[in-house]
């Protein structure tokens, strides 16, 4: 029989930032599981650790395992195929993750209506969205963030629909209009690393209007919000030198690669 007091405690040390030793555990109390619904499940939270680790084909492989072992009636299955989806866009497979969140949305729909799933479903389809635009698609996203807009979403879901936004309407050219979304997301509770990116792509637009002091305050700003382990506090850092030089000398034309 599972302990599921044990699990919890795993989850709190996932929760406080040791997903190594948590996976460690998680994998532990797996081999001792007799249930497949419930190996299924502490797969599930193993991906999730596969993901802090940024292992992105661990976390799909867990996922897919943990799917498989569920049949098609079973109760928990919707979370484990939200979960494969997941994994899939994390992988940089936007291109599958599209098509498994827009089946799940579809197949499950009766289901994610139910009251108790609603912040399932929003989280669905904030996940469609931000694959969308990872394969530089700008009208559908819209299109699905307006339908979200009009419901009573948390401040968190909000400012990062601010964010997605911000990104379609860059895709589709809309300069203006992105930064003023751009601005809106990190004016409300958006994840340090979405506003970091989102200070960024402000700062990409004010060098372009040759605003270069404000645009070094922008890609400063990314850069403090940017987590030391990403490859983008590098660039943004690049991005304050390159911008600090075109400052004292507009005709620089050399930029930092992206």
């Amino acid at each position: 029989m599972t302990d599921w007091n044990r699990f919890r405690e795993m989850q709190t040390l996932r929760e406080s930032g040791r997903p190594a030793e948590a996976l460690t555990e998680f994998k532990a109390l797996r081999k001792n599981a007799s249930d497949a619904v419930d190996r299924s499940a502490i797969l599930q939270h193993e991906a999730l650790c596969y993901y802090d680790l940024g292992r992105f084909d661990e976390e799909v492989e867990a996922a897919s395992e943990a799917v498989k072992l569920l049949p098609e009636e079973n109760p928990s299955r919707p979370y484990a195929e939200f979960s494969l989806a997941c994994a899939h866009g994390h992988a940089d497979k936007s291109d599958l993750a599209v098509q498994e969140l827009k089946a799940f949305l579809k197949k499950h729909a009766d289901f994610l209506n139910d009251k108790e799933e609603i912040e399932l479903r929003r989280s669905a389809q904030l996940r469609l969205i931000e694959n969308l635009i990872s394969l530089d698609h700008g009208v559908e996203p819209l299109s699905i963030a307006n339908d979200l807009k009009m419901e009573d979403i948390s401040p968190e879901e909000r400012a990062e629909l601010s964010y997605r936004e911000a990104e379609a309407h860059r895709i589709l050219g809309r300069g203006d209009h992105a930064l003023k979304l751009y601005q809106e997301a990190i004016n409300g509770p958006l994840v340090h690393s979405l506003a970091a990116r989102a200070h960024f792509h402000i700062g990409e637009v004010l060098y372009d209007r040759g605003e270069f002091s404000q645009a070094v305050g922008e890609f400063k700003a990314a850069e403090n919000l940017a987590d030391p382990a990403n490859p983008d506090k590098t660039h943004f850092a690049k991005w304050v030198e390159h911008t600090l030089r075109a400052a004292g000398n507009p005709k620089t034309d050399e930029l930092p690669d992206c």
